[in-house]
């Protein structure tokens, strides 16, 4: 028990060691007239008028406000699948300025990027739908 006491503490220090105390805090609901993004600790969901994604945890913001994500993209528009629709791997990445986030999606095996999507904090999100 003695010896995993200093192994402890040392994790410890690791881990606060690893967080960014300075970083802008980015958790909750952000919306825009083309998008709405929710973020929490384990992760988080966008919806596009067109599509959908999932954001993995493990997402991080830096001192300087530049905010990467891994995740997924779901196309929409048009009748559902009885599958439903395929996922594909997404990056999400853009800049917080304030109560102001600017991101684009990449998603390589579409070849496609979507956005620049800018959402505030709070603000209510998009509410069109794609047909």
């Amino acid at each position: 028990m003695q010896r995993l006491l200093p192994l402890a503490s040392l994790a410890l220090l690791a881990a606060l060691g690893c967080s960014d105390p300075a970083a802008p805090e980015l958790t909750g609901i952000w919306g825009g007239p083309e998008a709405t993004l929710v973020l929490a600790a384990p992760g988080g969901t966008v919806e596009y008028a067109c599509g959908s994604g999932t954001i993995e945890a493990g997402w991080g913001v830096g001192q300087n406000g530049d905010w990467t994500a891994s995740g997924q993209y779901f196309a929409g528009g048009g009748p559902v699948p009885s599958e439903g629709r395929p996922p594909h791997a997404a990056t999400y990445a853009g800049t917080v300025r304030g109560d102001v986030l600017t991101f684009r999606v990449s998603i390589p095996d579409l070849a496609a990027v979507l956005g620049p999507f800018r959402v505030r904090r709070g603000a209510p999100g998009a509410s069109e739908m794609c047909l």
